[in-house]
């Protein structure tokens, strides 16, 4: 490994990482356990969704041709021969003079071929419902007087009016949300092939480091980071599992890296950078494959890709901003190809720069920057001290500015955000 490599771009970093993940092998679980998962395969429909001929509307079903000539001056009156509650089949057709009370889902008879609303006749039969339409004898047999036209087929649902049985539902590649599941559940499919979510393993390392519920004292830090990735992945679908703290030991840490490897992907904190303890740059050069350990970005410049036991690992830098940065612009995106995502990217909108903003020393700089919508256009700008302790700036701020390498940005300047808090979404 390289003393002091030169460091790469952002985005040769990140096509590094991508090129070297692969989706996940397809797996079969329930509808169920589906959701927010991606389709491994192309699924085609089982039914006719609907399944049969319905009515649309609580109304009568009736033959189009009798109520050419309706008109509220002049209804046309129909015998009412039977109700048809929705799950249920009439045995009676319905022949021309006649009309059959139908509730909304309910299977058209035969021989009607169209459905009049309650609203469009003078209602006298809807009061009966329950009751035989009837009656005793012909003499007060139930009627209905219709007061507008309709056309054949008209608020008719047809069979197959929505999808055809043997029709393309969903493609492989798509991301199955809860419209998705209920499409899927309408044609009977109860399986679903997938991508499953990614097993990430969380490695904070360092003697400095100690849990959050730990005793505290000065020189200690809370292992915050940990808490604040899984949270992360977790919140893309991921399946992450922080690990015991690991101390500046390389047999320690040798030992977690291979308990770690058993996963889909393993994301250490710390032990990047330049200093004796920064240990995990040298035990994956030694115990797995090393490809590259510092990124041209501020912040987070230290960052390490490699694979340790088969196992993609990205080694975040300790502090909570390079930290969270660097899940943003390299985890995030590689968590989203292993689970079969191809919209890989964090979101990102435009704004105006409401002050000056510049890169540093020519890297690629994130900045953390407030939003506020002005007159038409959002305006940003920098949401105070950028040191990379300082985690509370993610959450005063709501996006990170990305100020290109050697690029300035000048007050009133289009400027490219990286979302950070969906709520700028409703500004």
């Amino acid at each position: 490994m390289p003393t002091n490599p030169a460091p790469l771009s952002v985005d040769e970093a990140l096509d590094r990482i991508l090129r070297a993940i692969e989706p996940l092998p397809a797996a079969k679980v329930g509808l169920d356990r589906s959701l927010g998962l991606v389709s491994a395969v192309d699924v085609k429909a089982n039914d006719h969704v609907p399944g049969f001929d319905n009515s649309a509307f609580d109304g009568y079903a009736v033959h189009a041709a009798d109520l050419a000539n309706a008109s509220a001056d002049c209804p046309v009156t129909l015998n009412v021969i039977d109700e048809i509650p929705a799950g249920h089949i009439s045995p009676t057709p319905v022949h021309r003079g006649e009309a059959a009370r139908i509730m909304t889902g309910a299977s058209i008879p035969a021989g009607a071929d169209a459905i009049v609303p309650f609203e469009d006749t003078d209602r006298r039969d809807w009061g009966q419902l329950g009751t035989s339409p009837r009656g005793t004898d012909s003499s007060n047999q139930s009627t209905v007087s219709v007061q507008t036209p309709v056309s054949p087929g008209e608020n008719i649902r047809p069979a197959g009016g929505d999808i055809l049985k043997g029709d393309l539902v969903i493609e492989a590649g798509t991301t199955i949300g809860a419209p998705t599941i209920g499409v899927l559940a309408s044609v009977a499919v109860t399986n679903v092939s997938i991508h499953p979510r990614a097993r990430v393993a969380i490695v904070p390392t360092g003697d400095e480091v100690v849990e959050i519920d730990a005793d505290f004292r000065p020189g200690l830090v809370r292992n915050s980071n940990a808490w604040a990735l899984e949270a992360a992945s977790r919140a893309i679908g991921a399946a992450p599992k922080r690990q015991p703290i690991v101390g500046d030991s390389v047999e320690e840490l040798r030992l977690a890296l291979q308990s770690a490897s058993e996963t889909d992907i393993v994301v250490t904190i710390g032990g990047v950078s330049m200093g004796d303890l920064d240990l995990v740059k040298h035990v994956l050069a030694g115990q797995g494959e090393m490809d590259f350990w510092q990124v041209n970005m501020r912040p987070g410049k230290p960052l390490a890709f490699g694979v340790v036991n088969g196992t993609p690992l990205i080694g975040l830098p300790g502090n909570p901003v390079s930290s969270m940065v660097g899940f943003m612009i390299f985890v995030r995106p590689a968590l989203l190809r292993l689970m079969g995502h191809t919209d890989l990217l964090h979101p990102r909108i435009h704004a105006v720069a409401g002050e000056n903003l510049y890169s540093s020393d020519g890297k690629r700089t994130y900045v953390r920057v407030t939003i506020e919508r002005e007159n038409d256009r959002l305006v940003c700008r920098s949401a105070g001290d950028q040191g990379s302790y300082r985690m509370s700036s993610l959450t005063e701020g709501k996006g990170l500015a990305v100020i290109y390498e050697g690029q300035a940005i000048s007050t009133g300047d289009p400027v490219e955000i990286l979302v950070i808090d969906d709520t700028v979404h409703q500004l």
